[in-house]
């Protein structure tokens, strides 16, 4: 890729931030990093696609502020490139998550992300799984039995100045 002429007087800060993530992106030597980088221009809330989308739809929104003829076809204009970035967005919705796919071996991508399951299901599965208390006794259990609370660590030593 040709590297253009800098900006001298560094005025365009979010060009320069985008040429830095394209050489990061570049640099990148792993599938899961390439999705970290595509991800910051293709997240559909908060990556540089959506972010210029919002920003082309309140420039029509100046542009036609004006009551002129040339703003509202300047409005027209960028509505369709707020609507070019939409459809474009909605294209690679989910290419990130395929580039990272593709670092994954063959029967693996083929499979397809693993659902997680719904919370109530990981607490259910938890409360099955956990090791069970013995410091409480269970009902029934031997009232002359009383459990032996843990030792307390020893206070660490004071030092004095």
């Amino acid at each position: 890729m040709p590297n253009p002429t800098p900006d001298p007087e560094h005025t365009y800060t979010v060009g320069r931030t985008v040429r830095e993530l394209t050489e990061r992106m570049n640099g990148t030597h792993t599938y899961a990093r390439a999705k970290h980088h595509a991800d910051q221009v293709l997240h559909p809330d908060f990556g540089v696609l959506a972010r210029l989308g919002e920003f082309f739809k309140v420039a029509a929104e100046e542009a036609r502020v004006s009551g002129t003829d040339e703003g509202s076809e300047l409005a027209c204009r960028f509505e369709n490139a707020a609507d070019t970035l939409t459809e474009l967005r909605d294209e690679l919705d989910d290419a990130s998550e395929e580039l990272r796919g593709l670092g994954l071996p063959r029967q693996l991508r083929e499979l397809g992300p693993p659902e997680r399951p719904h919370w109530r299901d990981r607490i259910a599965h938890y409360n099955a799984t956990a090791p069970k208390s013995t410091a409480i006794p269970t009902p029934g259990a031997d009232a002359t039995r009383r459990p032996v609370p843990p030792a307390s660590p020893a206070p660490s030593p004071r030092r004095h100045r």
